[in-house]
């Protein structure tokens, strides 16, 4: 499988979103990966005229009615994709609070659910894939994608992109520390936050923190004990705990089965941490 290949939003569109991935299976065998929460919504299509993606919830068997083009949100549990040989899907991945840029709904209706693409843009998302799947060449496909999200684009909540920004840059923070960054009282900070991000601040933060648990795994050489400092935890075990809730696994197991992708973890056996890599544009996969 040559891809995914990761590639870099235009530079509008880059505060909304992550990277666009183009997933084009031309191997003989299946491939699946398991989805791990990081407080972002993320768009999935198929390019290959099927009635559904193949998605599954965290338990890996059972199998998620989600169509062929949907929107799956911010949420806490993790679920698995499958790119069977010959299957070519597009996604979007957003940063956290980023689609909200885009949808005409409060993204908290999207919590740990997949929407349809048409039961939120209508005529517009059906006929967006028609155009993907007529469209041949990546760079096509991903200026038609583009398109479609600039003539949607609107302004965010600058009180919830500052928690956002300070969660990044401290992941051990709280909500009261949130409240007192944003002047908002709890009940509006819960407010604003769950319409523009789709999960409450403290469930937010404690996915940020998850995600910077990732980073120092990922970067090796970093004891449990180490992290737990450092991110804010009680200590290891419970460093431990939220780990395992995220992910069903402890983060020794992680560093065994992650692989390249951001957030993903390999389902099944030969899906190291190298499998597959293909980035377009340097850059485009960081964490965010």
């Amino acid at each position: 499988m040559p891809g995914p290949v990761l590639l870099r939003p235009s530079p509008a569109l880059a505060p909304h979103v992550q990277f666009f991935g183009y997933w084009q299976n031309t191997q003989a065998t299946t491939h699946r990966s398991r989805a791990l929460p990081r407080g972002a919504a993320t768009v999935i299509i198929d390019l290959d005229s099927r009635a559904q993606v193949d998605f599954y919830a965290a338990d890996a068997t059972t199998r998620l009615d989600v169509g062929a083009a949907f929107i799956a949100g911010a949420g806490v549990t993790s679920y698995v994709t499958r790119i069977d040989p010959s299957q070519t899907v597009l996604t979007v991945h957003f940063r956290p609070g980023g689609a909200s840029a885009f949808l005409p709904a409060p993204l908290h209706d999207l919590e740990d659910e997949c929407v349809s693409l048409e039961a939120i843009w209508g005529r517009a998302a059906t006929d967006l894939r028609a155009r993907l799947i007529d469209a041949r060449s990546i760079p096509e496909r991903r200026a038609l994608v583009e398109s479609f999200l600039l003539a949607r684009m609107r302004s965010r909540d600058p009180a919830v992109s500052a928690v956002l920004h300070a969660a990044e840059c401290r992941p051990s923070l709280r909500v009261a520390e949130a409240c007192a960054l944003t002047g908002l009282s709890a009940r509006r900070l819960i407010s604003s936050f769950r319409s523009e991000v789709g999960l409450t601040p403290k469930t937010y933060l404690r996915v940020r923190r998850f995600q910077a648990a990732m980073r120092l795994l990922d970067a090796g050489d970093v004891r449990g004990a180490r992290i737990a400092t450092d991110l804010g935890y009680f200590d290891q075990a419970h460093f431990v705990r939220e780990f395992r809730s995220f992910t069903a696994m402890t983060p020794t197991q992680y560093t065994q089965h992650r692989t390249w992708l951001p957030s993903h973890v390999g389902v099944g056996a030969g899906l190291g941490v190298g499998a597959g890599k293909n980035i377009q544009d340097p850059g485009a996969a960081e964490r965010a």
